[in-house]
This record gives C-alpha cells, structure tokens and sequence, in this order.
C-alpha cells in the first residue's frame, strides 16, 4: 500500500511539473515573423518583420516596418490560440495593439489600433522558427 501511495505522489507531482512548463505547440510564437498590414479605408499593404521570443504565455521581442523599430511585449493565451502584442516605438511617439490568433504554427492574423486613430488588419507568416 505504501508504495502504491508512493508512486501516486510520484505520478501526480510529476504531471504537475510537465503541465507547468509545456506550452502547446500552436501557443508557441517564437521565431522570426514576416507581416503585412492594410490600414482600414486605403488600399496600400505595408510590409514589416519582428523577432518574437516567448517564455510560458509572455512575449517580447521587436519589430521594424515603414513606422519605424517597435519594441513588443504581449502574452499568449493559456486555453486557446489567440495572443495580444503592445508594440511601442523607440522613440515612443508611436504605439499599436495587436489582437490575434494563430491559424497554425505558422500563421497568424489580427486586427490593430494605433494611438494615431488608425486601425487595420495583419497577417503574419512564420520565416524562421527558434
């Protein structure tokens, strides 16, 4: 009996562990990223990359398109495939939110906002996985 309780202890304190430090595979952003992006009401599509890392559900990273060099922070969500990024721009006269979800390990698509008034959709595709 004390060894069956044994390894109970032995099998949940085990299954604790690796439930707190596996993160599902499609919640994984980290990688090297293309996008574009279409500001709501014109017809240009701008072009961009950012370097994501991911630790548990945070992000961070950075990205650089037309706008300038972003720094990024953000998180992904624990029970589905939608993430949210805050890109605030070096110099900081420039902000956006990103509201997303990953469509497969490699893809995502969201809508933004800026602090400039303006919103948009983007699409991202994943160049390099780290």
């Amino acid at each position: 009996m004390k060894t069956f309780i044994m390894t109970a202890v032995a099998l949940l304190a085990a299954g604790l562990i690796t439930a707190c430090v596996s993160i599902p595979k499609h919640h994984n952003m980290t990688g090297t990223w293309t996008y574009t992006f279409e500001e709501t009401g014109k017809n240009e599509v701008q072009n961009g990359s950012m370097t994501i890392a991911q630790e548990s559900y945070a992000i961070t990273g950075k990205c650089n398109d037309a706008f300038g060099e972003f720094n990024l922070t953000g998180s992904v969500s624990e029970n589905s495939s939608k993430f949210m990024i805050n890109g605030k721009r070096n110099d900081g006269k420039r902000e956006f939110n990103l509201s997303g979800s990953l469509s497969c390990d490699k893809e995502f698509e969201g809508t933004y906002t800026t602090d400039q008034n303006t919103s948009g959709t983007m699409k991202g595709t994943r160049v390099i996985a780290d």
